[in-house]
C-alpha cells in the first residue's frame, strides 16, 4: 500500500510539472471620477460699519432680528386641536352622577369632559378633567385636586387614546 501511495504521488507531481498546462489570468479595474459640487454658504446678517467723529470709535449696525408673535385669533381657530393628556377623575353609571362630579370639580379654567361608552354591555360615563401637554403635568395636577377627588384614585389618560377608541363620545361640559 505504501508503494502505491508513493508511485501515485510521484505521478501527480510529474503531471504538475509538465509544460503543456497553461492558464489565462485576467484582471479588471474600475475608476470612478467624482465631481465636487460648489457648496453655498449660509445666509448671514450683513454688518455695516459707520464711523463717528472720533476715529477710534466704530459703531456697528445690524439688521433687526425676526420678531416672533403669537398666533392671531383667526389663526388659533384654524389650528387643529392638540391631543395631550387629561385626568380621568371617575367612572359612573348615570348622567346625574356625571353632572354632580362636574359641578364639584375646581373651576380654574380647566376643561371638563364626559365620555360615554359601553363595556361588556354596561353603560359607563367617565368624567375627564383638564388638558395637559405632558403626563408629568397631568400627574402634578392630580396632586392639586381636592381630597374628595384624590380619594377616587384619578389617573392620567391620553386624549389621543380616547379619540382613537372604538366609540369616542367626548362631550365638553364647561
Amino acid at each position: 500500500m505504501k508503494k502505491i501511495a508513493i508511485v501515485g504521488l510521484s505521478v501527480l507531481l510529474s503531471a504538475c510539472v509538465s509544460g503543456q498546462y497553461t492558464t489565462d489570468v485576467s484582471s479588471e479595474s474600475y475608476r470612478e471620477d467624482y465631481k465636487t459640487a460648489q457648496v453655498e454658504l449660509p445666509v448671514t446678517n450683513e454688518v455695516a460699519e459707520t464711523t463717528v467723529d472720533t476715529p477710534a470709535v466704530v459703531a456697528v449696525e445690524t439688521k433687526p432680528a425676526v420678531t416672533i408673535v403669537p398666533p392671531s385669533k383667526k389663526q388659533q381657530n384654524a389650528m387643529p386641536a392638540r391631543y395631550g393628556y387629561t385626568i380621568q377623575v371617575v367612572a359612573v353609571g348615570s348622567q346625574a352622577k356625571v353632572d354632580h362630579f362636574a359641578r364639584n370639580l375646581p373651576s380654574n379654567g380647566e376643561p371638563v369632559w364626559e365620555n360615554y361608552k359601553v363595556v361588556n354591555g354596561t353603560k359607563w360615563y367617565t368624567v375627564l378633567y383638564g388638558d395637559y401637554a405632558t403626563q408629568a403635568d397631568a400627574k402634578k395636577a392630580i396632586s392639586r385636586l381636592p381630597a374628595e377627588f384624590k380619594a377616587l384614585k384619578p389617573f392620567v389618560k391620553s386624549i389621543d387614546a380616547i379619540k382613537n377608541s372604538p366609540y369616542p363620545t367626548l362631550n365638553k361640559l364647561n
